[in-house]
């Protein structure tokens, strides 16, 4: 009789250290993921401020999945020809959203990618998976030719039931901007 408390006893024990473990191990992982979310949003982030702030001009599409930059390659050349030798585009890179817009449900195949150069089809992927656009907004707003807003989210699934999020939300200022658009607007 001893020995059958003491292993129903132990029994529990275990029963309750297995689902201490579970939940620890989840929450490890909502962890583990949350931190990913933030470092590939964030190095995304900060590598488009980067190519931004050398561009000489900034467009978007009209569905704002997409950001064109364009550079002046050699600032000491007037390669267009208005006497002004560090405006001119001479190669342009962009930004695009693959996917699908909507809610953080359809976004698993949702990607952004950044091509060095228009002109041929090499691209590099930056998110690969888990981009999506915040509600009301597009991922891409140009107010003007020299002020980029960019807002987008990542989701990362880690459970059936459980997902990490985290939304993005900054401006890209190309710094040789011409001088016509001096004042940054923030307003779209």
């Amino acid at each position: 009789m001893e020995v059958m408390v003491a292993s129903s006893i132990s029994l529990l024990l275990m029963a309750a250290a297995m689902g201490f473990l579970w939940f620890s191990g989840l929450g490890v992982s909502g962890v583990t993921s949350q931190s990913l979310a933030n470092q590939r949003a964030s190095n995304a982030v900060e590598f488009i401020q980067n190519r931004a702030r050398f561009a000489v001009s900034a467009s978007n599409d009209s569905s704002g999945n997409i950001l064109t930059l364009g550079f002046d390659d050699n600032p000491t050349n007037d390669s267009n020809g208005d006497k002004i030798a560090y405006n001119d585009i001479d190669h342009c890179e962009r930004f695009q959203f693959l996917g699908v817009n909507g809610s953080a449900t359809n976004s698993t195949t949702n990607s952004l990618i950044y091509i060095p150069n228009i002109t041929n089809s090499s691209q590099q992927i930056l998110i690969s998976a888990g981009v999506r656009n915040l509600p009301g907004y597009k991922i891409f707003t140009v107010t003007n030719v020299a002020t980029a807003i960019i807002r987008f989210g990542v989701v990362d699934g880690y459970g059936p039931d459980h997902f990490q999020s985290i939304d993005i939300q900054c401006t890209a200022v190309p710094l040789n901007r011409s001088s016509t658009t001096n004042v940054i607007a923030i307003v779209p």
